[in-house]
């Protein structure tokens, strides 16, 4: 069988085919020659039988008196084909007549001892013998003409022998011939219908053998030439094409896929159901420590440090098991034993039948981003000299205040404290002296107070406490004289010495300002401005260790409020005796190019003058006011905007504050979808900013506008980025697109090695999760070249162009555009 399948394809097939046909036709030749051959002794037997009858014909009449003529016939039938006797005897066997004239007269059975007859019964009886294949044919006979023949005289034989093997022989030839030119004729149909199938058959499937072979050694299939091929194959050969160009496609791309996951810096495991290892790429080693040996074929659990809890992988299996991917974080052990953090998202993997086949999980080592955000939330939320709360956290707990006040009832006191001459002992003694004070008051007031006070250090020697429930403004003011007093004798005790040198001898003090709320007021800004008026009232009287209290002031405040809403709700119905309007303040690439704008409120009022945006905020935010200016904000700016863009063919980004007031509006998605439908401004080009207490102070609600908005392609911005406790788990939670530094780091890098480190973790962050970055508050070259080390940093500041009315910044694009 292997010789026969090494034969071309042409031979395998037609060599059977040939040999069936000779088989049928040699058997059938084979019956034709059966049947010739007894057709062939049929006719010799009737031949033979007429002469017989012929020869006693004429014996029986002419013997007696013509016997020559008799044997003269007998001589000339001795003369056909195949004769071997012709005998003519009488009733004794005795030889009357004979093809030799030497048997005449001798008895028969001595010239032919083979062939004894018995006597004949009666004149023509016939008797056929056949030996050693010759025929003998015995006809009795009795003469007639005789005068004395009787019909009593027994009859005598006319024996004739015949060979008849020459005819056969002849027969057999011409059977011969025809047979040979039958298979001639077959052979050469069998033989062209070989050749056919070879060329249209055999020839282009081993053409496309060799091309399927050359792909064993190359990464290419080049098709063979199939002309001449039966339709089949040629189609045959077009589908081949097709399906190795496909093949090498998906051949290619799983090359560049797993090229990909090999240099992937993030690890992927692949398990089967078991679940065991198949599957692991070279960052997992290079995390774990495991060579791919070492952990194939073995369980994930060889990872578990045993400190991830329970529930996480119950959680994990409820999901992977109902066919949903899980995402999470992991505490895991390297083969060395020690300890990392990881975050994993893991997949299921099903075949055609909807079955899971395998678990896909790709993981991240965020143990150092884990612990660079914690000690980035850290440095966001406190004071890296006295370790205290900073602004921004002191600010969300007096939210907290404000909120349980005004569900509870209560009071609280926030007491803001300045040291007083602290910047002439500065400059007398030096930042090191400062610092030493500055940490010594933090020392005095955690001891003094209890946790569920909160102590802030605001600036310089400014220093704040947010107190527990206070009865009354007399209580909070009996506390903060009390701490001003225990400062100054702290302050007394500890410095003194040290200041005796080089300083003259004085009592060190506290001015203090207090607030009592959350009676008239709204937000934590407010409460902390009243504060620090209060500080003001308390530093301008130039008394030693001063006290006030914000009482005093809140008339003037409530006025001035009511008359900037007054103003507001004219300006918004399209009065002309107030002016407001809509500035806007470019943002810059590292290149100088203007790719964006932020949209700024600016309000004139006729009697007041130019109010600060965050004052007409805060009067808008205590009633509907602040959804009517947010909606005639937006529609201003994005007006503006599209209008540069048809004009001008301006393609940068438009960012537009929103207050957290303004977001709990119930319609406030459906009204941005409309104004950018309205004015077929991008979504994808307007960028909604949120300060960072907005959106913490506003969380579960926000999370579900911002997601609906970013669906629609709305992008989201955190401003003041890095003044609150806004850390990663929230940057991961959002759907934001884009940070802003606050500008008290952008102004304290030039000089601050701590400031400059904090800047390059929040870019750092920013990069880690594909957010642009923008650097607010840009406003000199020190501050420009602190920031060079960051070139995708985006800059806006009035170092590089300050707000300007919209015709005055269409000017500026128009500018760009003609220098480009």
């Amino acid at each position: 069988m292997s010789r026969l399948a090494a034969l071309p394809l042409a031979l395998r097939v037609t060599l059977p085919l040939l040999a069936l046909i000779l088989g049928v036709m040699a058997g059938e030749s084979w019956l034709r020659w059966r049947t010739l051959q007894a057709h062939t002794l049929l006719e010799v037997q009737e031949r033979l039988l007429g002469r017989a009858t012929t020869l006693a014909w004429t014996a029986e009449r002419h013997w007696q008196a013509r016997p020559d003529e008799v044997r003269a016939l007998i001589r000339f039938l001795s003369s056909t084909p195949g004769h071997l006797a012709t005998v003519l005897t009488d009733e004794h066997g005795s030889v009357l007549a004979a093809h030799r004239h030497d048997w005449e007269g001798r008895p028969v059975a001595e010239i032919l001892p083979s062939f004894a007859l018995p006597p004949p019964s009666s004149p023509g009886t016939k008797h056929w013998r056949t030996e050693h294949e010759t025929l003998l044919l015995a006809v009795a006979w009795r003469p007639h003409d005789a005068p004395s023949a009787r019909l009593d005289q027994p009859p005598g034989w006319l024996l004739l022998i015949h060979d008849p093997r020459a005819e056969l022989a002849g027969r057999l030839r011409e059977h011969r011939r025809a047979f040979a030119l039958n298979a001639a004729l077959s052979l050469g149909i069998v033989l062209l219908l070989g050749g056919l199938i070879h060329w249209r058959g055999g020839r282009p499937l081993q053409a496309l053998t060799r091309a399927l072979s050359a792909t064993a050694t190359s990464n290419s299939y080049r098709p063979p030439d199939l002309r001449g091929a039966v339709p089949e194959l040629r189609a045959l050969g077009l589908a081949l094409e097709q399906a190795m160009s496909s093949l090498f496609s998906h051949q290619e791309r799983l090359r560049l896929l797993e090229k990909a996951i090999e240099v992937s810096p993030a690890q992927v495991m692949i398990t089967d159901t078991q679940p065991s290892i198949v599957y692991v790429n070279r960052a997992f080693t290079e995390v774990t420590g495991y060579r791919c040996d070492e952990v194939e074929g073995k369980n994930p659990r060889i990872l578990q440090s045993g400190k991830t809890p329970r529930e996480t992988y119950l959680d994990l299996w409820t999901r992977l098991q109902a066919g949903r991917p899980w995402s999470g974080e992991f505490i895991n052990r390297r083969k060395d034993g020690k300890e990392y953090v990881e975050f994993a998202h893991i997949a299921p993997v099903f075949d055609d039948e909807g079955s899971i086949t395998h678990y896909v999980a790709v993981k991240h080592d965020i143990t150092e981003q884990q612990r660079l955000s914690e000690r980035l939330s850290y440095l966001l939320t406190h004071d890296p000299l006295t370790g205290l709360a900073n602004r921004q956290l002191l600010l969300e707990r007096i939210a907290l205040r404000l909120v349980q006040g005004q569900h509870s009832h209560e009071s609280f006191a926030l007491i803001v404290f300045d040291l007083d001459h602290f910047a002439a002992i500065n400059d007398r003694l030096g930042s090191h002296a400062g610092d030493a004070i500055l940490r010594r008051i933090a020392h005095t007031l955690v001891h003094r107070l209890t946790n569920c006070d909160t102590i802030a250090r605001l600036e310089s020697d400014e220093f704040a406490v947010l107190t527990d429930a206070q009865p009354s403004a007399s209580k909070a003011t009996e506390l903060a004289w009390e701490l001003a007093r225990t400062i100054a004798h702290d302050l007394d005790r500890s410095t003194q010495p040290l200041l005796a040198e080089r300083f003259p001898p004085t009592r060190l003090t506290v001015s203090t300002g207090i607030v009592v709320f959350p009676d008239e007021f709204g937000n934590a800004q407010e409460v902390l401005a009243a504060a620090a008026l209060a500080l003001q009232h308390a530093l301008q009287s130039q008394e030693p260790g001063a006290i006030r209290l914000y009482e005093s002031l809140s008339a003037d405040l409530l006025a001035r409020r009511g008359t900037i809403e007054q103003g507001l709700r004219a300006a918004l119905a399209g009065s002309d005796e107030h002016c407001l309007d809509v500035h806007y303040q470019g943002q810059f690439d590292a290149a100088r190019r203007l790719i964006g704008a932020e949209a700024l409120l600016r309000f004139t009022h006729a009697r007041l003058g130019r109010v600060p945006p965050s004052e007409c905020i805060a009067v808008a935010e205590r009633s509907e006011l602040i959804f009517l200016l947010g909606a005639w904000i937006l529609r201003r700016a994005l007006s503006d905007a599209m209008r540069w863009r048809q004009e001008l063919r301006w393609d940068g980004t438009l960012s537009v504050n929103v207050s957290a007031h303004g977001l709990r509006d119930p319609d406030f998605v459906d009204r941005v979808l409309a104004l950018l439908a309205e004015t077929g401004y991008p979504a994808q080009r307007l960028v909604l900013e949120l300060k960072e207490t907005t959106a913490l102070s506003y969380l579960g609600g926000l999370e579900r506008v911002m997601r609906r908005l970013a669906e629609a392609g709305v992008r989201w911005s955190i401003d003041d980025f890095g003044t609150g406790i806004f850390g990663p788990h929230y940057l991961a939670r959002l759907p934001l697109s884009e940070i802003k530094i606050d500008q008290s780091f952008i102004q304290r890098a030039p000089h601050e090695t701590r400031t400059q480190r904090l800047i390059h973790a929040m870019v750092e962050m920013a990069g880690a999760f594909s957010f642009r970055t923008i650097a607010e508050g840009v406003e000199d070259d020190d501050q420009l070249l602190a920031l060079r080390a960051y070139p995708e940093l985006v800059l806006q500041g009035w170092g590089l162009a300050r707000p300007e009315p919209a015709e005055a910044f269409a000017q500026r694009l128009a500018q760009a555009a003609g220098q480009r």
